[in-house]
């Protein structure tokens, strides 16, 4: 695939393919991120079908965007597509050991590939035009690049909701980077969160130089006024209930934050040593 190539020294191709991408977007593509809402569903051997509270948030978020070119990328529909446009992810996609790795991963390839905006099913819109309105009005006629929001502890990056210019170097970097960080942290829970979910993303924003080109939503402005969650962490296991019962601990959590911070570094490293792929 011509944006990804191998043995690039990481630093010196980010800034180049800033440049890049600069030069090459018309001044459209500068201005806008595109109008394109994904979402995902895998399914499990248990759970086949879609949970209906999942199918009413898609539909609020469908209803209240007509304009929005939309999909639902399924398992089936996501091997499909990146058997012709991706074929070199399909055994990254295909060697996770689970869907919510699986899910994760996809967020930034599709991003990468389409831009717009990605958005979990658990979440229910609130709001028109979900783009703008995470917006203030100084930034909506020279929308930022990306936007995120980042997660309490200031050590992870949400991954629940994101919006993205498309062939965005942000996003290269992540989809280059998952491969290396596919590995077992011994926690269920752990594996999930550093090796594609919201604590990747946070090391791959600490790589990531041109800290300019982003925009971080205020989780009170997101949160019940523009999205609601009606009730997801499907994916959480019994090690996360154990986690988030330590959190609450002020000791515990303050055990655990530094844990987390010492296992980034870990990641850095191992980024750091790998090359895109």
């Amino acid at each position: 695939m011509k944006h990804f190539t191998q043995d690039e020294n990481k630093s010196t191709m980010i800034k180049l393919d800033m440049n890049i991408w600069q030069s090459l977007i018309n001044d459209s593509s500068k201005r806008k991120i595109p109008r394109y809402m994904h979402q995902i569903w895998i399914s499990s051997v248990n759970h086949e079908e879609m949970y209906d509270r999942f199918q009413i948030a898609a539909n609020s978020c469908i209803e209240l965007h007509l304009n929005y070119n939309y999909t639902l990328w399924t398992h089936e529909k996501i091997k499909s597509w990146l058997t012709i446009y991706y074929s070199w992810f399909l055994p990254i996609y295909e060697n996770y050991r689970y869907d919510m790795q699986r899910i994760d991963a996809m967020k930034y390839v599709l991003l990468f590939h389409f831009g717009g905006i990605y958005i979990d099913l658990d979440l229910k819109c609130k709001a028109q035009d979900l783009i703008s309105a995470m917006l203030p009005l100084d930034k909506r006629d020279n929308e930022p690049d990306i936007i995120l929001h980042m997660g309490a502890e200031g050590i992870s990056a949400n991954t629940d909701i994101m919006a993205a210019k498309r062939f965005h170097p942000f996003f290269k970097l992540a989809v280059s980077q998952l491969k290396a960080a596919n590995r077992w942290f011994y926690l269920y829970h752990l594996t999930i969160i550093l090796s594609a979910g919201p604590t990747f993303l946070y090391g791959i924003y600490r790589q990531f130089p041109f800290k300019n080109v982003f925009y971080y939503v205020p989780n009170s402005l997101l949160f019940g006024k523009l999205i609601e969650c009606v009730g997801g962490e499907t994916w959480h296991g019994q090690d996360t209930i154990l986690i988030s019962r330590f959190m609450k601990n002020k000791m515990w959590s303050s055990f655990m934050a530094f844990a987390l911070i010492i296992i980034l570094c870990v990641i850095f490293k191992i980024l750091k040593k790998a090359r895109y792929r």
